[in-house]
């Protein structure tokens, strides 16, 4: 398994919840979160358990209720969530054994897998929700060019 649209649609909430707690506001409703983004209200409701079990969110029960982040958003890393609800790289054997190849113990390939998924898991958790929160303010009216993807 890879990145799946879970992942990208828990950051995109907990980045909701994020910028709402900085305007005094302790939860949103599922409703206003989807309003807001373009997640479906089932399966944000789903992601919403899993990050609840996990910790980083809690809800909020009864007619006003909703979701808030249950701790601050400089210490909910991008890497803590998206291993909480995906597991980047699993599909390959080496990464999900800690390098013991089923299929010889001098596979050579293994090192690029390990080479890709540490480097991707330590820019990961360079991240949190509160730079998230700060990047979005400074990109607002004038997207950089690091966004997009390079060929070369």
């Amino acid at each position: 398994m890879g990145f799946t649209l879970k992942s990208s649609y828990a950051l995109r909430a907990l980045y909701e919840l994020a910028i709402a707690a900085e305007k005094g506001e302790d939860k949103l409703s599922l409703v206003e979160i989807v309003n807001r983004t373009p997640i479906p209200r089932d399966f944000l409701e789903k992601i919403f358990g899993e990050l609840r079990q996990a910790g980083i969110v809690r809800a909020i029960r009864g007619r006003y209720g909703g979701y808030g982040l249950k701790i601050p958003p400089e210490k909910i890393s991008v890497r803590d969530v998206i291993m909480k609800l995906d597991n980047p790289l699993n599909s390959f054997e080496c990464v999900q054994r800690d390098g013991k190849c089923l299929r010889t113990d001098e596979c050579t390939v293994k090192y690029v897998w390990f080479k890709l998924y540490n480097a991707m898991m330590r820019e990961l958790g360079d991240m949190s929700i509160a730079d998230l929160m700060n990047l979005g303010r400074s990109i607002e009216d004038n997207p950089p060019d690091v966004l997009q993807v390079k060929s070369d």
